[in-house]
Parts: C-alpha cells; sequence; structure tokens
C-alpha cells in the first residue's frame, strides 16, 4: 500500500530516488530499522522516467545510484549497493549498472 501510494503521489518515484542526492538521507531510509518495510516483491531502487526541460516529448531514465553518481555522495551508493545486494538480488536489479559500473568499481 506504501509503495503505491508513493508512487502514484510522485510522479512514479519514490523517497530513495528523490534524496539520493544525500548521504545522510539514504542511510536513514535504508537503515536496518526499517527493514520490516522492504520487500522484494517491491523494489526501492528503479529507473524513474525524467522528462527533459527544453523538450517535453523527450525523456531519460534515471535510478538512485546516477543521481548519488552526479551529486558525489560515495556513502549514499556504497548504502544503495549494500541495499540492492541484500533485498534486491536478482537479475533485473543488474540493469541499475549497466551504465555507471565502471565509475563505481
Amino acid at each position: 500500500m506504501i509503495f503505491y501510494k508513493s508512487l502514484l503521489e510522485l510522479d512514479g518515484a519514490n523517497m530513495v530516488s528523490i534524496l539520493s542526492f544525500d548521504s545522510r538521507s539514504m542511510e536513514c531510509l535504508l537503515s536496518e530499522k526499517n527493514a520490516d518495510h522492504f520487500s522484494d516483491e517491491f523494489p526501492l531502487i528503479y529507473k524513474t522516467k525524467i522528462f527533459k526541460k527544453n523538450n517535453p516529448n523527450k525523456f531519460f531514465y534515471r535510478s538512485a545510484i546516477d543521481n548519488a553518481l552526479k551529486n558525489n555522495q560515495m556513502r549514499a551508493i556504497q548504502v544503495i549497493v549494500d541495499y540492492i545486494c541484500k533485498y534486491q538480488n536478482n537479475f533485473v536489479s543488474s540493469f541499475l549498472f549497466l551504465k555507471n559500473f565502471g565509475t563505481i568499481v
């Protein structure tokens, strides 16, 4: 229920995608205290559709990892990767790393 509500209210994004520019926010949102709310069925880390400012007909996809890299938040990236390895450990999540794996390593 929380997943669907945040998805609809935040235009397909979630708080992890929005706040991924800040390491402290990521540590708080993805901490073990909130593990009861994490589920394999509803992933928190995924690519969201973002429309370009100059042309609303064109868009691109960005994930929380991309946002953290853009803002040079290495601790946030570590927290996100740890979360993905623990709760989203499946083949589909590997697509989050296709564009930026060389930068992270």
